[in-house]
């Protein structure tokens, strides 16, 4: 697969624009050199208790986020007190995933969620877990069930990480209404305590793995290639 851009250790597969944002896939060598002066010494301390591949995968989702974010200048990449990402001193909105080799990142001035899965089969043998019955029903019944079934588990960790504040039960809580596999769009909501939020979700099904995203339905976000 041709890359629309590179930086090193990193191929930008695919990029969408947002209104207003953006969103994109990369795939990585799984080698980065930890270089003094890139990151902030908080994030040096944390990336040397991580194991050499996990080193990996943050680094390359992180440098992913800031080729896509088209800000003035390299801002720290910090968590808050729900473990959710975020930039300092900015009001975007951002969202980060990877699996194996694979990574994506999102940024929005909405609340948004990204997540991408390597197909496999543990993700079938947890379904349960996340899924409801009707969830369940879906994948039995859809031409693409391991497609499928990537997809719904990659919404709803869009939708969980959208909300950012944990808590949140897949099945209880997270509700993913009928996507259409061919047009790659639905939507889902969350309902807690009261709460009521709705988010559009778009995916696309790569050869390797599925990719997810959603943005908060509630600002009324327009997306578009």
């Amino acid at each position: 697969m041709p890359a629309m851009c590179s930086f090193a250790g990193m191929d930008v597969l695919h990029k969408i624009l947002l209104h207003p944002g953006c969103v994109a896939v990369g795939h990585h060598r799984g080698t980065y050199e930890l270089k003094e002066g890139l990151h902030s010494a908080e994030e040096m301390d944390f990336l040397c208790t991580l194991s050499p591949r996990k080193q990996s995968e943050w680094i390359a989702s992180r440098e992913l986020l800031y080729t896509i974010a088209g800000l003035p200048e390299r801002i720290q990449c910090l968590y808050d007190d729900f473990g959710k990402p975020y930039l300092k001193d900015s009001d975007k909105h951002i969202s980060i995933s990877h699996s194996d080799l694979w990574c994506a990142a999102m940024i929005s001035d909405v609340p948004c969620g990204v997540d991408i899965q390597v197909y496999n089969d543990t993700v079938r043998r947890i379904a349960s877990r996340f899924l409801t019955a009707e969830d369940l029903s879906v994948i039995e019944r859809s031409a693409h069930p391991l497609a499928t079934l990537h997809v719904l588990w990659g919404a709803k960790e869009c939708l969980y990480k959208a909300y950012g504040k944990r808590k949140l039960g897949f099945r209880e809580h997270i509700f993913i209404h009928p996507l259409d596999i061919k047009t790659g769009k639905g939507w889902g909501e969350i309902v807690y305590e009261g709460l009521h939020l709705q988010y559009e979700i778009q995916f696309r099904l790569l050869p390797e793995c599925a990719w997810v995203y959603c943005l908060q339905r509630d600002h009324d976000p327009v997306l578009h290639q």
